[in-house]
């Protein structure tokens, strides 16, 4: 067996043990507890568990997903993380392999894992681990390149967050409330001081295809019901704006296209969220963590 394939197998290993620390985080992070004390236990009655109870993914499956002392069901999340997170280890290896580049990158798709969880199920972000990953962004930028990287890291970090805010802010024109939530703000900085000035804004409007794809269906689907025929139609021409600047052409003709559906799209959306009495913000992390991963395994 050669270096890399030894190496390979041992990161995916530490995938698994990772992924079942991550677990805990969220799962704290969103109670307010210590990530440390007390030991795990199960959430439903409390009681604490043995150590081969925590064994990634073969504890579920020996347990058959229900806790050993209640028998309540174990949420499918467990596993799902554990394996998500040594899948993205392993690829991070495979990607960058024996260098300092793979760590930060293991750290900051770490980052955006546990952020996406805790936004999917609660819609609460911890914004200390964002700005943990802006501060190593500038860091490996700094590392990578001297200060002409880092002052590329600092400028990404502010011009990201400020294109998030303006967005956000955004929603006090027509629905008197912001239309995104702070911490996307944060995220969008911490990726900014990762990907730098020059590929923050294709990052952000991967995440802007990203959401399309994988959160305004359900909001798309609702106003259908509705039959809202505004949004769905601007829903489609702005998608397919993006797809043709993003795939395409990228010139002055198609970002126009791309900023005026984009603006008409945001305006009924707006309108509609001031007229409705149930105003949530859709989960938007899990759009930038998507964008993010693109970027890191097909662009950079």
């Amino acid at each position: 067996m050669d270096l890399n394939t030894y190496l390979f197998i041992w990161i995916c290993i530490f995938g698994l043990c990772f992924g079942s620390f991550y677990n805990v985080v969220i799962l704290r992070s969103l109670s307010g507890e210590s990530i440390v004390f007390p030991p795990s236990k199960c959430p439903k009655c409390g009681h604490k568990l043995y150590p081969w109870h925590n064994i990634p993914v073969l504890s579920y499956i020996i347990l058959r997903g229900k806790c050993y002392f209640c028998k309540e069901k174990i949420s499918i999340q467990y596993p799902v993380i554990e394996l998500l997170t040594m899948v993205l280890f392993g690829l991070s290896f495979l990607k960058f392999g024996i260098s300092y580049t793979t760590l930060f990158v293991i750290f900051w798709l770490s980052c955006l894992l546990i952020m996406t969880a805790t936004d999917i199920k609660e819609k609460l972000v911890d914004c200390n681990i964002a700005i943990a990953m802006a501060v190593s962004g500038i860091i490996y930028s700094f590392v990578a390149a001297g200060w002409h990287g880092a002052l590329h890291s600092v400028l990404g970090l502010f011009a990201g967050a400020l294109i998030m805010e303006l967005i956000a802010r955004a929603g006090f024109v027509m629905a008197k409330t912001r239309a995104m939530g702070e911490a996307d703000t944060y995220v969008a900085g911490a990726l900014g001081a990762i990907f730098g000035i020059f590929a923050v804004v294709k990052v952000l409007l991967l995440s802007l295809l990203a959401s399309m794809i994988f959160i305004i269906p359900v909001f798309l689907y609702n106003k259908y019901k509705a039959d809202d025929k505004p949004v769905c139609i601007m829903s489609v021409l702005f998608t397919l704006s993006v797809l043709v600047f993003y795939t395409q052409w990228q010139n002055y003709l198609t970002l126009s296209a791309l900023a005026i559906t984009g603006i008409l799209l945001v305006y009924f959306v707006l309108k509609g969220i001031r007229q409705s009495e149930n105003r949530n913000y859709l989960p938007y992390v899990p759009a930038l963590s998507a964008a993010a991963l693109y970027y890191v395994f097909f662009v950079i």
